[in-house]
């Protein structure tokens, strides 16, 4: 259990880290702009047997994500909860490999953004439009990739170095 915590750990400094390496402004969204922590339990999915053990990880990172990086109560712990939903099924669904990981990590990269959007479009925040969506989740998948596939390569092999199949 000490893997992924670490990890996501690191992921979660990733994201306050890169955000300030690299800043984006609404006229300039950076490339190196993604979720790194959404990456991150994307990643480590495979290897909890039980959910209730990841679920408590999920609320846990995104009360963390929300106080640090949002300041909304609550709204990222629903986003959250509802991009793990979407992993989940994907993971289910396809096979556990680099290629589908990426595939993963896109899909929750899209539906975290999507939702926000709605969910700031709902509160009347007018600077988020459609445009800008695109914009972010174009920018956000080149990052998403690397990072991904190098998250992947390293999880596994931690996990394989420890010979541990799931966390149970």
């Amino acid at each position: 259990m000490i893997v992924p915590i670490i990890y996501l750990i690191i992921c979660i400094i990733l994201d306050g880290l890169m955000s300030n390496v690299f800043p984006s402004t609404i006229s300039h969204i950076s490339y190196f702009m993604t979720i790194y922590t959404i990456i991150g339990l994307t990643i480590i999915y495979p290897y909890f047997n039980s959910n209730k053990k990841y679920y408590i990880l999920v609320i846990v990172f995104a009360f963390i994500f929300d106080t640090m990086y949002t300041s909304t109560f609550l709204v990222n712990i629903i986003i959250f909860l509802l991009v793990t939903i979407v992993i989940r099924i994907f993971s289910n669904i396809l096979s556990d490999n680099i290629f589908m990981s990426n595939i993963i990590s896109l899909i929750s990269i899209t539906t975290y953004h999507i939702l926000s959007f709605i969910i700031l479009n709902v509160l009347s925040y007018s600077k988020y439009s459609f445009a800008l969506l695109g914009n972010v989740l174009l920018h956000s998948i080149i990052m998403t990739i690397i990072y991904t596939s190098i998250s992947y390569v390293v999880v596994n092999y931690m996990f394989d170095k420890k010979n541990v199949k799931y966390i149970k």
